[in-house]
């Protein structure tokens, strides 16, 4: 609109030229494509009326009238993007949540990255692979400071990765140092040194692992910890700069309003330059008003619940892009396995049979999610052939047998089944900030009491459902979804090592052949080997039913038509992209 405007103005304007004196010296001759310039101002000028006005003028009008439709536009130089919580662990080696990776991949330089197809790539180091295939030798790149101004040395990064291997440690990283050469004698208290950790000089170190494992670099992207600024004494003590974070990244952490916001500023002296932009909002608003925030321009930036209302919603104002794609996650129910009621996979499997998952995803997300029925994202090179898995169609009648088969049975006639005096009542977790879990729950209140099993729900916030489930493991079930990694290795999330406080394996999940397999797959460099191992992971998972799994989803992002350079995609997100976004504003 507002360009329509302006050539209006452009064009009155030369109107008025053209019928001036043309004896007149200062006047030139002019078409409608032409402006008059001004030479001696030293800047392109356009003449209208008497009035010169500068580029900067001109584009300052062009923005007020942008103004009047987004309002966006007078936020100024800084980047809003909605999230959905914080858990306010801001410390790349400690978080659990995607919300505070988000703030941990602004603040913090890892050694390595993904690019947006889905390769690893130098961050801040460049690396060489030994021939053995068991050293990894990185070269840090001079120069690279901390926020406070020191440089980051080959002693922050041992410092990083000793602090993982810390006997104390209760992070849900340690799987990724527990292959290191040496690192189990340091967790048992036997030596003071890690032996596959070594320094080489100022800039470069190595880590030698005890076999070949060939996703092992994924385990090199976590952000760089400062050993002066973390120095601790005890984990607590570095759990209390949880809210006080400071890395190498382009932004710098500045305010933490919790429940509210976290605010963060360009990093002047960053290595790769400064941002364009002058900061970032990340601002809480809930899933149930994010669609409506976007469309008000009151956030730039959105992931938002995938449905056809919110989709319309968020298009209204028509001052939104929607950048859509198909999810690296999944959506399930986790069960607390070493519980007696759900021991049985029968039980697990009677479960996933008596809910009509298809009909709720088709309710909840309106086209814009599938069913899954595994551990492994369609986007990913190890995803099996679908119609190799079970698919477990709706079947209330399959699902009370396999629960009869288990013992379960309603020996009284009070219409709940029970097993050696226990009623099968099922105490589920959640979080109450999002809607999709809270509908689940009400239809398995209905159909999983229709096979005579109570249901009660626990709701909280998402923080809290964090600290029951891994740091406690203090639940019945649950509900989460998982972002995946690159790399479809799925031992941080169901091996026997990640069984632990803290760890990912929280349900407590333990198979000798799925182990066995993890381990073939980690050893294995022919992806198509690999591939065809996890196809057999898959069919475990569909089988033994760790986690009763629900949906695979499209992701639709609200960008406002203000934010130029930022393509949000599968394996591209906001922070690969914070040095090269532009935002149209008012000063």
């Amino acid at each position: 609109m507002f360009k329509k405007v302006l050539l209006l103005i452009l064009l009155v304007s030369l109107a008025l030229i053209g019928c001036s004196d043309s004896s007149d010296s200062t006047a030139n001759p002019v078409n409608e494509n032409e402006t008059s310039t001004v030479e001696d101002t030293g800047s392109n000028t356009t003449e209208t009326e008497n009035t010169v006005k500068t580029d900067e003028e001109i584009r300052k009008e062009e923005l007020q009238i942008m103004a009047e439709e987004n309002k966006a536009v007078e936020r100024g130089n800084v980047l809003t993007m909605a999230v959905s919580s914080f858990d306010g662990e801001f410390n790349p080696v400690l978080y659990d949540s995607e919300y505070d990776s988000t703030v941990c991949d602004l603040v913090f330089n890892g050694l390595i990255k993904v690019n947006k197809n889905a390769e690893f790539v130098p961050d801040i180091a460049t690396w060489e692979v030994s021939d053995d295939r068991r050293t990894y030798t990185f070269k840090i790149t001079p120069g690279v400071k901390f926020h406070n101004g020191t440089e980051l040395t080959a002693r922050d990064v041992a410092f990083t990765y000793y602090t993982i291997a810390d006997p104390s440690y209760d992070g849900p990283r340690g799987t990724a140092v527990s292959d290191i050469v040496g690192v189990k004698a340091y967790r048992a208290g036997d030596t003071d040194n890690i032996r596959g950790i070594k320094i080489i000089d100022e800039y470069t170190i190595s880590f030698t692992i005890e076999v070949p494992k060939v996703n092992k670099i994924s385990d090199f992207e976590y952000g760089i910890l400062s050993a002066d600024y973390y120095a601790y004494e005890s984990i607590q003590d570095l759990k209390e700069l949880n809210l006080s974070p400071m890395g190498t990244g382009p932004m710098k952490f500045e305010r933490y309003e919790p429940g509210y916001s976290v605010e963060l500023s360009s990093y002047d002296d960053y290595f790769l330059g400064r941002a364009k932009i002058d900061g970032v909002v990340l601002r809480v608003i809930s899933e149930a008003t994010v669609a409506s925030a976007v469309n008000a321009g009151e956030v730039d930036v959105a992931r938002v619940p995938a449905n056809l209302e919110n989709y319309d919603t968020m298009t209204e104002s028509g001052i939104i892009n929607v950048q859509e794609y198909l999810g690296n996650s999944y959506r399930y129910i986790g069960f607390n396995l070493r519980l007696d009621k759900f021991s049985d996979r029968r039980v697990r499997q009677a479960l996933w049979y008596g809910l009509n998952l298809e009909k709720f995803i088709d309710a909840q997300w309106e086209g814009f999610a599938a069913p899954c029925l595994g551990p492994i994202s369609p986007v990913s090179w190890a995803y099996p052939d679908a119609s190799e898995l079970n698919d477990y169609a709706y079947n209330p009648e399959k699902a009370l047998s396999l629960l009869n088969e288990a013992g379960w049975y309603d020996t009284d006639g009070d219409g709940v089944l029970d097993k050696d005096g226990e009623k099968f009542v099922i105490h589920w977790t959640s979080y109450d900030n999002i809607n999709w879990p809270i509908n689940l729950i009400t239809v398995a209140k209905q159909q999983w009491g229709e096979l005579g099993i109570e249901v009660e729900s626990d709701l909280m916030e998402f923080s809290s459902v964090l600290d029951l489930v891994y740091e406690k493991q203090d639940f019945e079930m649950f509900n989460m979804a998982w972002a995946l990694a690159v790399d479809p290795d799925p031992t941080q999330i169901f091996g026997e090592d990640a069984d632990i406080l803290g760890g990912y394996n929280a349900i407590g999940f333990h198979h000798e052949r799925a182990n066995e397999i993890f381990r073939l797959a980690n050893e294995e460099y022919d992806q198509a080997k690999r591939a065809a191992l996890y196809h057999e992971w898959a069919k475990i998972a569909n089988e033994e039913v760790p986690y009763i799994f629900i949906s695979i989803g499209t992701v639709i992002n609200g960008v406002n038509q203000r934010v130029h350079n930022l393509e949000l995609d599968t394996f591209e997100d906001m922070a690969n992209q914070i040095l090269q976004i532009e935002l149209d504003y008012l000063n």
